[in-house]
């Protein structure tokens, strides 16, 4: 029913409703994010992102690394929320006080979609912000310290605050020019952040350029002008907020120019070549990802609700099937920026599967716009056609939601959900806790020395939970010098290792050492899933600690 044509006590329940209704979702895309972050193991990735972190924490210092890390807005904005709880040392800083950040992010995504509700209409609005609290990988990726959700929520920013812009530059109200330079300035804040967060943010620009140009190209009425200065001023504080991130804040210049830099070397990245080269996969595999892997359990994969409903989203965007030429416009602009980013990413050789989130949350949008379409053409076609349009939206809700419980909290680490993605095994932070308990029973405690060899530097994320520890020696292949009392290494080395303990050692230092597996009950430990470790302990430091564990049992 038109707006025009309601009862006047019709339309005040429906402002009312909308705004509870989106309410209600966002309180539960915020339970879905905010729950048990600290229930599933720290990956590797994070544990890098951790202990970059630390030196801006600890030293007030950090230096953009143009090879590595990406870029400094993680950093930067998760010091506030560490510095709030009073925390000024990394050994104080849990996982989920990391991953804060990114599920905050995560729950603007839903709220954001309000400033979008005319574009999209109401249906479609209150369906995207269910489908993006109930989609798996939006809230796995919540509750994940690295980029990505930074990234996804800054693009979607500068996405509202363009269409935004448009509404204003098509309105004739007084003050329009006001509104349309704070929108700009929004603009390029949300561009600014993304460069900040990530290099990716190229491709999210391209997109988003591609879209924009195509959608307004066929606009008899476009003030070129108006919008090209509108442009130049959101260019301007995109760049100003650019660099004073990669700067840190006046502290490392050269940091701007590593930003441009940097992608050089991500352009090699991209192609799989080097240290890429394990990540380089086909060029269907994120649809493979998304839409057809179930994670090891019978049915659909991950994401199918989103596709189903997905479909017909294009086909509203290209026939304008139920669509107004307001809201046309809108779906045909998230209808093509989503194809030219699956397309990029898709080309890319390297692919991981966070990469998806900025195009999967596009897919949201179009089947939001998808699913209000069907509710729309069901309403036209009768009771059983409508009856069927919202059981096929249930469906695809349900099925969502169930799959977000899974890959987030039943199976947050078994391998065979693409989400999850090289886990760290259970194994490492239990063998984090027994080392500090036997720390405990050395005269030195966490001053204790440790020697982890691992090629390639493959021992991520074990700098995360050996972090209180004070005198840990990290290591490619076997070092020279005496032995720590403890060694962690990978079982390839161990004839290198007996070697060192046992003819590299000078005559009367040669100390007995046991591997810890032999001797514990829980067995052999694994850094992730194929990548076993083991652990060598001096015998009577092992002797000792089994001996006043004993004692401390028998006294409670």
């Amino acid at each position: 029913m038109p707006a025009a044509a309601r009862p006047f006590w019709l339309t005040a329940v429906h402002r009312l409703a909308v705004p509870a209704l989106l309410m209600l979702i966002v309180v539960a895309g915020g339970v879905l994010r905010l729950i048990q972050l600290d229930r599933r193991t720290m990956h590797a990735d994070e544990a890098v992102h951790a202990l970059k972190f630390r030196d801006l924490l600890e030293q007030n210092r950090y230096v953009y690394d143009p090879h590595e890390y990406h870029g400094p807005s993680l950093n930067y904005l998760t010091l506030p929320i560490v510095r709030w709880r009073g925390i000024d040392r990394l050994t104080a800083v849990t996982a989920a006080d990391l991953r804060l950040l990114p599920a905050l992010c995560g729950i603007a995504l839903i709220v954001l979609v309000w400033l979008l509700r005319d574009e999209l209409g109401s249906a479609a609005m209150l369906l995207a912000a269910a489908l993006t609290a109930c989609s798996p990988g939006l809230v796995f990726y919540s509750r994940y310290y690295i980029q990505e959700m930074l990234l996804a929520t800054f693009s979607f920013g500068a996405i509202v605050a363009f269409w935004r812009i448009d509404r204003v530059m098509r309105a004739s109200e007084a003050g329009r020019r006001v509104s349309r330079i704070g929108w700009a300035v929004a603009l390029g804040l949300c561009l600014g952040m993304m460069h900040a967060s990530k290099e990716t943010s190229a491709i999210a620009w391209f997109a988003m350029g591609l879209a924009g140009a195509m959608t307004l190209a066929d606009l008899r009425r476009t003030d070129w002008r108006r919008w090209l200065r509108t442009m130049l001023v959101a260019v301007a504080v995109a760049a100003v907020v650019s660099a004073l991130f990669f700067s840190s804040f006046g502290q490392n210049p050269r940091g701007v120019a590593d930003s441009v830099l940097a992608y050089f070397h991500y352009f090699q990245r991209a192609g799989g070549t080097g240290s890429a080269g394990p990540l380089a996969y086909p060029w269907h595999t994120y649809l493979r990802w998304l839409f057809w892997e179930s994670g090891g359990v019978d049915g659909a994969g991950i994401e199918a609700g989103i596709a189903v409903l997905a479909i017909p989203g294009a086909i509203a965007a290209a026939t304008g099937w139920e669509l107004d030429e307001r809201r046309l416009r809108f779906a045909r602009f998230i209808s093509l920026y989503t194809l030219a980013m699956i397309l990029v990413y898709s080309l890319i050789a390297y692919k991981t599967p966070w990469c998806a989130v900025g195009f999967l949350h596009g897919l949201v949008l179009m089947a939001a716009i998808g699913g209000a379409t069907l509710l729309t053409a069901g309403r036209r076609a009768g009771l059983a056609y409508l009856a069927v349009a919202t059981l096929v939206i249930a469906v695809a809700l349900a099925h969502l939601t169930w799959q977000t419980y899974r890959t987030s909290f039943i199976a947050r680490d078994d391998p065979r959900i693409p989400y999850v993605f090289s886990p760290t095994s259970r194994d490492v932070p239990r063998l984090a806790n027994r080392l500090s308990q036997i720390a405990a029973h050395h005269p030195d405690g966490r001053g204790m020395h440790v020697q982890v060899i691992c090629p390639d530097d493959d021992y991520w994320p074990l700098p995360w939970y050996l972090r209180d520890f004070t005198r840990v020696g990290w290591f490619r292949s076997v070092p020279t010098g005496p032995p720590a009392p403890v060694i962690v290494a990978h079982p390839d080395l161990e004839p290198l290792i007996l070697d060192y303990l046992y003819q590299q050692q000078p005559p009367g230092q040669r100390p007995l050492y046991i591997r810890m597996d032999q001797e514990d009950a829980d067995g052999p430990d694994s850094l992730r899933p194929f990548v076993p470790l083991r652990v060598y302990i001096q015998r009577e430091l092992w002797l000792t600690h089994l001996a006043r564990q004993k004692r401390g049992s028998l006294e409670q």
